[in-house]
């Protein structure tokens, strides 16, 4: 984003005539009354050379005489030596705000806080170069980072404009990258509820870039005419070059090479193919690529690697293109969105290209991308499968790190599939790997961190092998390597490690019917995953807590929980989670004298489970139905139910499925 200018000071410049500007303005004026009522919406206007003049006659009518506006100019490059895109917008916001400079930014942050929350306005402290002491804040993710800065500044955008309605325009707003683009997302769906007016302006030009951002349907559209010269010029602003002529193109990458602004990357990576340097715009798509990816953003980054992707197509077939072309799948794996399959297809791409290549090292980093991505879509068993022949190569290889990687992934895995043995097995020997590795702070530090997990990889086997320990009915093992995860989790300051450890100790704790020692971990658990806004893992807290409190007592409190577990689950669409949550609503349903509920709940359940091969949970799910037949009186169908449970628990493992089952044996027999 260029500099955005908060105050209008230029002068005004004379009001474009024709009919079309004149409708065009009418209908913004109107819009604009409507915002001052309260009632926000979005123009999206099509204009080309005549777009400054409409600015200009807009910003100084009377109908936005007591708006604040506020001007954000996009550029098809980042301002070289400039603020990121969302420090300019927030540095945009500081003339909104009352007193002098450092005190309009507190005030900008305060309100930043009043509207999202601490860490939104922790976040928004962070964007204006204030320090921040949230503990919260410094145990994030940087893409939890970006999520928070995002949600900052829009709540400060709509808590402003009640004070004073704003005007926002997007000039160029098919130039909009990076975080801008989710910014402009958030405004536009609180913007009906707001007094706030947002208008984009987009260029007509043929060769704009691919993207930016487009307002949504609702928007109302304008077109304005063209000027007599045709549309504006969609190469970057200063660049005073012509797109078919590759002379200024090649003394602009010479001076660039001499930049140490570490924008530049993006720079040579637009004018180096315009260059004809095939060779160069690859090299620097690619490292503008992995500092996009740095920064979470992911929508840049994508378009980078598929920038440089298009310019090893120029470039001769040799092997270490090849490798090049492999490692630029597997980034777009890394950063395209898993859940329109793009992200698979990535995957799977490069594990064929690294395969016919006869390339190990590539062939198993592709691998163990798609086990991730078959494990977050909920293919349990290619998700293994994948993740053993990863493993398999990296132990031929000798590569500890990624050993340690796979293993883990591997392992979650296995223990959500409720193959417990096998999953403590090979949790075992990645925190044996771990401690075998040499005392490098830096080695250590990127074997901790985990791509894709949201958790730090010690407090992950931990965890993971504390409800592995569970289910195999060994509660004091545990509950230590529960309590032993959530130490490494405090002593790491990660945030969301903090959340799956307190998960942990509770689950393990309810596995051992240790109801009431369950709630308060599971409390914590669910107050930092509200706080830090971790979808992932907030349906399962969640249903945790709520089977809890039923179990002590809070029947309606638990069940209220639980039902919103379950929905939050199927709204986020995370499958794997459904089974269990199912289950613990089944188990509260007997607890409240609803057999009929039980009975239901656990089937779906016990179908769902079995459909995803998760063995463990069709267990405890058999086991839920068999009671729930029981009080109903069906003692044939409970009998069969409960058989099921226990033959699936005995080849499993599950000493206390087993151990409940002779309990509601004995008592189906003495009934």
């Amino acid at each position: 984003m260029a500099r955005p200018r908060s105050v209008v000071r230029e002068d005004a410049e004379a009001t474009p005539s024709g009919a079309a500007f004149r409708r065009a303005l009418a209908d913004i004026a109107d819009a604009l009354r409507r915002a001052e009522e309260g009632i926000g919406s979005i123009l999206a206007v099509t204009a080309a050379a005549e777009a400054g003049r409409l600015i200009a006659a807009l910003v100084h009518s009377p109908a936005a005489a007591g708006f604040s506006v506020l001007r954000w100019p996009q550029s098809l490059l980042p301002p070289l030596g400039g603020p990121d895109d969302l420090e300019a917008v927030a540095l945009s916001l500081l003339p909104l705000a009352d007193g002098h400079p450092d005190e309009a930014r507190r005030n900008i942050a305060l309100t930043a806080e009043r509207g999202g929350g601490e860490l939104a306005g922790a976040a928004v402290r962070g964007l204006l170069g204030l320090p921040s002491h949230q503990p919260l804040w410094l145990g994030l993710d940087g893409a939890q980072r970006a999520d928070f800065q995002v949600e900052g500044l829009a709540a400060t955008m709509l808590d402003l404009c009640y004070e004073r309605p704003v005007l926002v325009v997007v000039e160029n707003a098919q130039w909009a990258r990076g975080l801008t683009v989710p910014l402009l997302n958030a405004l536009a769906n609180a913007v009906e509820d707001a007094r706030l007016c947002l208008i984009a302006i987009r260029s007509p030009a043929s060769c704009v870039r691919p993207g930016g951002w487009t307002p949504p349907v609702t928007a109302r559209r304008l077109l304005l005419p063209e000027a007599d010269g045709g549309p504006a010029d969609g190469g970057p602003a200063g660049a005073g070059t012509e797109a078919d002529d590759p002379a200024p193109h090649a003394a602009l990458l010479e001076a660039l090479r001499r930049d140490r602004r570490p924008e530049r990357i993006e720079w040579m990576a637009h004018h180096a193919p315009l260059a004809g340097e095939w060779a160069l715009a690859c090299a620097c798509a690619r490292h503008a690529g992995r500092r996009a990816e740095a920064d979470c953003r992911p929508a840049d980054a994508v378009r980078l690697y598929m920038a440089a992707l298009s310019a090893l197509d120029r470039l001769p077939a040799t092997r270490r293109h090849a490798q090049r072309r492999i490692d630029l799948w597997t980034a777009l794996a890394r950063t395209q969105a898993p859940a329109d399959g793009s992200a698979i297809k990535a995957a799977e791409r490069a594990h064929a290209l690294a395969e016919d290549l006869g390339d190990p090292m590539r062939t198993a980093r592709a691998l163990s991308i798609l086990a991730t991505l078959r494990w977050v879509g909920g293919n349990l068993p290619a998700a293994r499968r994948t993740g053993l022949r990863a493993l398999r190569i990296w132990r031929h290889t000798r590569s500890p790190r990624q050993q340690v990687q796979t293993l883990v992934n591997l392992g979650r895995g296995l223990t959500e599939a409720g193959r417990f043995r096998h999953a403590d097995t090979v949790l075992r020997a990645a925190a044996d790997l771990i401690a075998d590795l040499p005392d490098d702070p830096a080695h250590r530090r990127e074997t901790r961190h985990l791509h894709g997990p949201i958790a730090l990889a010690p407090v992950c086997i931990a965890a993971h092998r504390a409800r592995c320990r569970a289910e195999l009915g060994d509660p004091q093992e545990a509950t230590r390597l529960a309590h032993a995860a959530l130490a490494q989790a405090e002593d790491g300051g990660h945030a969301a490690s903090r959340a799956m450890a307190c998960l942990h100790v509770g689950w393990a704790a309810l596995t051992a019917q240790r109801y009431a020692v369950a709630v308060e971990p599971l409390k914590r658990a669910v107050a930092i995953t509200e706080t830090i806004r971790l979808h992932a893992c907030q349906p399962l807290v969640l249903g945790a807590l709520g089977y809890a409190l039923a179990r002590t007592g809070a029947l309606n409190d638990g069940a209220s929980l639980l039902l919103g577990s379950r929905e939050h689950a199927r709204m986020l669409g995370i499958r794997r989670h459904e089974p269990q949550i199912l289950i613990w609503i089944a188990e509260a349903a007997l607890l409240s004298g609803q057999p009929d509920d039980t009975v239901r709940n656990a089937r779906d359940a016990a179908e769902k489970a079995a459909g995803a091969g998760q063995a463990g949970d069709e267990a405890w799910a058999r086991l839920a139905l068999a009671r729930g037949l029981a009080a109903q009186g069906n003692a044939a169908a409970a009998r069969h139910s409960l058989e099921e449970a226990a033959r699936i628990a005995t080849r499993r493992s599950m000493a206390p499925v087993l151990a409940q089952c002779a309990d509601l044996r004995k008592t189906a027999t003495a009934g």
